[in-house]
């Protein structure tokens, strides 16, 4: 919809099929990139077919009143056939396509676990574990095309019109891991737990597929061992250390060649274009995380901080090299990032009478993540290039996103300083280097809860704020260009002079004075490569939820079999405050089955829901 232009009638494009070519050529109001709406819908299918099994097996042996043993095996398997049809004359298909896609999928898990646990005298227990586990994964995939068809409309191999194009792939992985746990407890408010693992990756080189990562957690409830009096009712402080490893994804160790199309009888081979490393090692994250719970007034008042620090090293990652080398990427061990970040939550109860309760809870988040190091010779690292350009970059934060924009004046002592500038001719001059556009991470977010209860009746309130990050809108763009949103229809008729200077001669600039026609203006300033234009506050405030409920009495059930009835009225996402008209920026986009963080690309507008719950307990 965002090249239609207004003049367009659908009703006319419902017949899709031209007179005289009924299954060859559709019909449309334009020919050159997009295809009828109708025919899409009607004769561009996709399917998919999709079986699924997974369940566990487990068994429990008390072998004495302190000791026991638990073995357990779990399946998860699928097999999926995805089939995909495109008619005659569809943009990228002129005589049609057939494709299917062969997916299987195996998960299994066995694993046991040998428990110990023991009251060593009144004051002290003990409870020590030992266990392991084998993670078995299979993926396979199969791709079958055919890219043009004899016959228009069968759809099967048979009726290709040229050879097959063909994808195949194999992914095995297994993990066989070791654990052990140790929890110890002092007249129940002091506790320490310990624990230590060693997975073992197939996915790794073998001098480097073992390691190790252990964990150490200690909490103390200071209310239970001191009287600390009103008004704290409750007090516990807890701190803890961890490391967690990381394999990588399979065959990611050597380079192999890839099957390519036959040329005539000689079967054809590629070299990957990835240089793979034999020499891997296992990523690494350690972290600290320390946090205090602490309620006031009988439990009236609560708050719970919690603080981390956590810092990745050896992360593997692929990493450009020059074409020289015969190769466009490399897999390496690189890279050090810290993550620190603060949780709050805050508990209240305003009120509480024998029939009225307020109860109010707020949940507060903060995150960073800060690029200490990648390799050396290197200090920036692309983690997305889709629409806008993810970039890590030492001593930056994780989630910068840069783009291309503007050329501004760039002299703090002009009195134009910051002004867009243009060329003669009236057109804002765009920059070819990459500038930081804002970071697509929020500042903070927030949660507040507030529930209300009078006897019977319940009120539920959720309000969710994110504030700060950045999001650019493809929407906004495109839709600029092609005229199509609401802002275009300013100038259309007496044109539009672009705020900014142009550059004299002599280095020094005037205000712009040329006019631009509004297609000019609108199709310049909103070019999809332009991307510092379509860039957004990606802050919002929304009112996530609101339920309005009622608990019946148990004096009016009690001749029937009813144990207890609920009846509720629930609203999601009835509210939304933001900077921008035009998309929701809570919007997440896709590329090929992967998320593009920091982007809206042609979002369907956000749904409001509402619903009726009624429980019954029998």
């Amino acid at each position: 919809w965002i090249w239609f232009g207004r003049q367009i009638d659908m009703a006319s494009l419902e017949n899709y099929w031209q007179p005289g070519l009924e299954g060859r050529q559709q019909y449309n109001y334009n020919y050159n990139w997009h295809d009828n709406p109708y025919f899409t819908m009607n004769e561009n299918t996709n399917g998919f077919n999709k079986n699924r099994i997974f369940g566990n097996a487990r068994v429990d042996i008390g072998i004495t009143d302190d000791l026991s043993l638990m073995f357990r095996t779990g399946l998860d398997y699928f097999g999926e056939l995805r089939t995909s049809r495109r008619a005659y004359s569809t943009q990228r298909f002129a005589r049609g396509q057939y494709r299917e896609d062969d997916i299987f999928f195996k998960e299994q898990n066995t694993d046991f676990l040998l428990q110990y646990n023991k009251d060593l005298n009144d004051d002290f227990n003990m409870g020590l574990s030992f266990g392991g586990n084998i993670r078995d994964e299979e993926n396979r995939y199969k791709r079958i095309s055919a890219n043009s068809l004899s016959v228009p409309g069968i759809y099967n191999f048979e009726n290709a019109a040229e050879p097959l194009a063909k994808t195949q792939f194999i992914d095995e992985r297994k993990i066989n891991s070791l654990y052990a746990f140790a929890n110890f407890s002092y007249k129940n408010y002091l506790f320490l737990d310990v624990t230590g693992r060693n997975d073992w990756s197939s996915t790794l080189p073998k001098d480097n597929n073992s390691y190790f990562y252990p964990s150490v957690g200690v909490s103390a409830i200071l209310s239970d061992m001191f009287s600390l009096g009103e008004p704290i009712s409750f007090l516990k402080l807890r701190g803890g250390w961890a490391v967690v490893g990381n394999d990588t994804d399979p065959y990611a160790l050597r380079n192999t060649f890839s099957f390519n199309e036959p040329f005539g009888n000689f079967q054809r081979v590629s070299a990957s274009d990835i240089l793979r490393n034999e020499n891997l090692k296992p990523e690494e994250a350690g972290s600290i995380e320390i946090g205090a719970d602490i309620r006031f007034f009988k439990n009236r008042l609560g708050l719970d901080v919690t603080y981390y620090d956590s810092t990745v090293k050896n992360q593997i990652l692929t990493l450009p090299v020059a074409n020289t080398s015969g190769f466009s990427s490399r897999i390496i061990n690189a890279g050090e990032i810290q993550n620190t970040g603060i949780e709050v939550v805050l508990n209240a109860t305003p009120v509480r009478t024998e029939n009225f309760n307020w109860n109010s809870t707020i949940n507060f988040t903060r995150a960073r993540g800060e690029v200490k190091s990648l390799i050396d010779g290197l200090d920036t690292y692309e983690q997305s290039s889709n629409y806008i350009n993810v970039l890590a970059k030492v001593g930056g934060r994780m989630g910068d996103v840069y783009g291309t924009g503007l050329v501004t004046v760039d002299d703090p002592s002009s009195a134009f300083f910051g002004q867009v500038v243009h060329n003669e001719d009236g057109f804002s001059i765009r920059d070819p280097d990459l500038k930081k556009l804002g970071n697509y991470n929020p500042d903070f977010t927030l949660g507040w809860q507030n529930s209300f209860s009078y006897k019977g009746f319940n009120l539920g309130v959720l309000f969710d704020w994110r504030q700060g990050g950045v999001i650019n809108s493809r929407t906004v763009l495109i839709g600029g260009t092609s005229g199509l949103m609401d802002f275009t229809a300013i100038g259309r008729e007496e044109g539009i002079i672009s705020e900014g200077v142009i550059q004299n001669a002599d280095g020094s600039y005037r205000p712009n004075d040329v006019r631009l026609s509004g297609r000019d203006y609108y199709w310049w300033r909103y070019n999809r490569g332009n991307e510092e234009i379509g860039m957004f506050d990606a802050s919002f405030l929304k009112l996530r939820e609101v339920k309005l409920g009622y608990n019946f009495p148990q004096k009016l059930l009690k001749n029937t079999f009813i144990q207890s009835m609920s009846l509720s009225l629930v609203g999601r996402n009835l509210a939304l405050w933001t900077e921008n008209p035009h998309f929701d920026p809570e919007t997440i986009s896709f590329n090929g089955g992967t998320i593009v963080p920091g982007v809206e690309d042609m979002a369907t507008p956000s749904s409001r829901s509402y619903g009726l719950n009624l429980n019954l307990t029998f």
